[in-house]
């Protein structure tokens, strides 16, 4: 494990906690991982530790069409903004703009 993994899972977790207001509650989100139907934002974020490469300025969680995505916005470093949708259930990356 990367020696920046848990900072960065530490920032992800504390700029995920308002951006759920706008996806589902956190106590939504707590339930869903606790019956195993999601998996945690730090599995996600080891799993794809690589593919974010950059800076992590906001999470959220969300559902769509029945699927949960974890939605994370990446500042990466020559400045240039990425977003990672990843789905929260199997932890695939569904979609990368």
């Amino acid at each position: 494990m990367s020696p920046a993994l848990p900072a960065i899972v530490v920032s992800a977790i504390l700029a995920a906690a308002p951006a759920w207001a706008d996806g589902l509650s956190a106590e939504r989100v707590r339930a869903l991982v606790e019956r195993g139907e999601i998996l945690t934002l730090e599995e996600i974020l080891k799993r794809h530790e690589a593919n974010v490469g950059g800076r992590i300025i906001e999470i959220e969680i969300e559902q769509k069409r029945g699927t949960y995505l974890y939605e994370i916005k990446v500042l990466r470093p020559d400045g240039r903004y990425r977003e990672l949708k990843i789905n929260a259930q199997t932890g695939e990356l569904a979609r990368e703009e």
